[in-house]
């Protein structure tokens, strides 16, 4: 990518396009991109998803938007197959870059094009705090996923506080709650942890909370400024 207009692929655990999450990305990059967007749920109907994708006791419980603006309940553990051929269709897209557009933990795809991990980039942007801040809350999507979330952000914070609001079907009002709750508890930080989140979400906990808060859609951008050219 170091020549000519960048041509990056978004690869969303749900369906294609994010409306609600591209657009805002980019604007935040102010530069100029060719976007191929994909999803691993493009293929399939709500029936088949709720059928074939809904999580089993054992399963780890992630969330994502649907075409049609529904949210919907997955297991990443039968996602993953989906997610590959999606990485394969992007490659023959000729992209030069995929996206990952969900901050859940995955294991390494196969790709002959570079792949972000949100998970990893927004763990990049905590992990230098965490050696003088002791203490985080946690904004995720569901009320299940509240121990799988104090667990990741356990292994950098001596405390975690987690409260679920979807950004998909949650209101203002919970975020208020949960930021809230956070600055009760005296946390050092709140990590937003979706892509879901919008800016305005973002500002919603801010304007509450009164301290630092990070939010995976905001990290993105910035990381991918980085790797793109400057014109």
């Amino acid at each position: 990518m170091a020549t000519g207009r960048p041509r990056i692929g978004f690869l969303t655990i749900g369906q294609s396009p994010r409306e609600d999450v591209v657009p805002e990305v980019v604007g935040l990059l102010g530069r100029d991109i060719d976007i191929v967007e994909a999803g691993a749920l493009d293929d399939l109907s709500y029936e088949e998803i709720v059928g074939k994708l809904f999580p089993s006791s054992s399963d780890t419980v992630y969330v994502s938007r649907l075409r049609d603006g529904r949210q919907a309940v997955l297991s990443k553990e039968k996602v993953i197959p989906l997610l590959q051929e999606k990485i394969e269709m992007l490659e023959r897209k000729k992209v030069g870059l995929i996206v990952l557009l969900c901050s859940g933990e995955f294991p390494r795809f196969k790709s002959r094009v570079p792949i972000i991990y949100l998970d990893r980039v927004l763990k990049s942007f905590v992990e230098p705090l965490s050696h003088t801040v002791r203490s985080a809350g946690v904004v995720i999507p569901l009320e299940e996923q509240k121990r799988y979330a104090e667990e990741k952000w356990g292994r950098f914070f001596e405390r975690v506080r987690v409260a679920p609001v979807s950004p998909y079907t949650g209101g203002e009002a919970e975020l208020v709650k949960a930021a809230r709750y956070f600055k009760a508890e005296g946390l050092g930080l709140v990590i937003m942890d979706c892509i879901g989140y919008k800016l305005r979400h973002r500002r919603v906990v801010e304007s509450t909370y009164k301290g630092l808060v990070i939010t995976t859609r905001t990290s993105l951008a910035r990381y991918l400024a980085e790797l793109l050219p400057e014109s």
